[in-house]
């Protein structure tokens, strides 16, 4: 029987909105990654591919929390209208005011990237810090024009943390349970991009 509960609701939206792009993504990271278990742990929300297209039409900004995942994200796969990676985690100014308020760099770097301009996806390979603090300020304020990657790996309280992302109105792709690091991110950061980058190429006149 299905539940009822918001939470239930919630946490069984993926398979409903599976639509043959996810579908195509999964089966590419089920291939690069041999890891069938990886790949029907992957949540899509119903309006996050949307968002992503859209952030790369308008030359937004991906944003990520380690320069290790920044690196590997393959910008030939952005189009030509501006989107770029960025990574606010070893800025001068993150650092400083980091130690200044006793915080993570991830969650100073977090407000960085949400203060820059436009539609955005926050990528999430590495500190559950930063999923923290996005859903924190998402409970203060608005935040339509951003999707969360959140793909941290680890035990209960990041479990939990990505968990509670899903339960938020945040637009998010989340890797669920303890599965999740830096390769994964890449490889479904990667594999979303150059599923886009068909799709936008068919649909050129």
């Amino acid at each position: 029987m299905r539940k009822t509960t918001g939470e239930g609701n919630r946490h069984r939206v993926g398979i409903p909105y599976m639509n043959q792009e996810m579908s195509a993504i999964l089966s590419e990271i089920e291939k690069e990654t041999s890891d069938h278990a990886l790949a029907q742990s992957i949540y899509f929300g119903p309006t996050a591919l949307t968002h992503i297209k859209r952030l790369i039409e308008m030359g937004g900004s991906i944003i990520t929390d380690t320069t290790l995942v920044a690196n590997d994200i393959d910008e030939s796969l952005l189009g030509r209208n501006g989107a770029k990676v960025l990574c606010f985690i070893d800025d001068p100014q993150v650092v400083s005011l980091a130690e200044q308020r006793r915080v993570t760099r991830a969650e100073v770097a977090v407000d960085y990237g949400l203060a820059v301009p436009g539609p955005k996806l926050m990528v999430v390979g590495s500190a559950p810090a930063a999923i923290n603090r996005m859903i924190t300020r998402r409970q203060h304020e608005p935040m339509s024009d951003v999707c969360v990657l959140a793909a941290s790996t680890g035990f209960a309280s990041v479990v939990q943390l990505k968990e509670r992302l899903m339960d938020s109105d945040l637009t998010s792709i989340v890797v669920r349970g303890k599965k999740g690091g830096i390769p994964v991110t890449v490889s479904i950061m990667n594999a979303i991009l150059r599923e886009i980058s068909k799709t936008g190429q068919s649909t050129v006149v």
